[in-house]
């Protein structure tokens, strides 16, 4: 007896939460259209908000009331696009595939530390103590607040203290691009060939190498060497022409601080 009358009150509270549960889904549904479940059903369903929506349920419906273009997915990419163009009887926009770069290259022995930081590992944190511990304003703080925000796992922090790209798992989603207090990661043409792995165009040349070994010291070294006139000086920063380039190498071997990177 003493057992089975808290099962019989236990029993009645569970019967009431689920009625209550019942009532509060009939009251509360919302009905979505047969073009939103379609749509929804072409996304890759990763729910990264990468297309500013919040995940692939909120993205269908915008499409299907048409207030965002069938290309707003990151992940999904031109065959998404064109499926969802097919979908709605549209001609599909063009769509220009990317790739995901860094933009430095101030590793942990290249880049001038001001002070020993021990905190949290998160870059927005350590950007705001006394402008970060590095000494370069425009450098990677090695925080990994890119890592831990990749919702493909396609980063991951390097031994000499920058992230690595993990180009067979990225999606080119962007959410890294948005994330970072520094905007070190960009998206680029997949063209691209050749790269400028610094950030520090507001730096001299002098105060460049004040604070990293590894950074752009505007010498115009590259632009020299290049033998098809691809690279040209632009307010003291290397502008690369990348239908021009063709991979050569030429300004990869001779940049005296290693900045010039081909793009994998």
């Amino acid at each position: 007896m003493n057992i089975l009358l808290p099962t019989l009150i236990l029993g009645i509270i569970g019967a009431g939460v689920g009625a209550l549960l019942s009532l509060a889904h009939r009251m509360f549904y919302v009905e979505t259209s047969e073009l939103q479940q379609r749509i929804r059903a072409v996304l890759p369903g990763a729910n990264c908000g990468a297309c500013g929506y919040p995940g692939c349920d909120g993205l269908a419906e915008a499409i299907s009331k048409g207030n965002a273009p069938v290309n707003s997915c990151p992940v999904g990419g031109e065959s998404v696009a064109r499926e969802i163009s097919a979908i709605l009887g549209i001609e599909a926009p063009s769509f220009q595939e990317t790739k995901l770069v860094l933009l430095c290259s101030g590793t942990r022995d290249k880049a001038i530390r001001r002070f020993d930081y021990t905190g949290i590992k998160d870059c927005h944190i350590r950007s705001v103590i006394w402008g970060g511990d590095i000494s370069c304003e425009y450098g990677c703080l090695g925080g990994g607040t890119c890592v831990e925000s990749c919702p493909f796992s396609a980063l991951s922090m390097g031994e000499d203290g920058l992230p690595v790209i993990d180009y067979t798992k990225c999606k080119t989603c962007g959410v890294c691009v948005q994330v970072c207090p520094r905007h070190l990661f960009i998206l680029v043409p997949k063209n691209t060939k050749v790269m400028v792995a610094c950030s520090a165009k507001g730096l001299s040349g002098r105060d460049t190498r004040k604070v990293c070994s590894a950074g752009c010291i505007k010498c115009g070294m590259c632009a020299r060497v290049c033998p098809v006139g691809a690279i040209k000086m632009e307010n003291n920063w290397p502008t690369i022409d990348q239908d021009k380039c063709i991979a050569c190498g030429a300004c990869v071997e001779k940049c005296p601080v290693h900045v010039m990177h081909l793009v994998v």
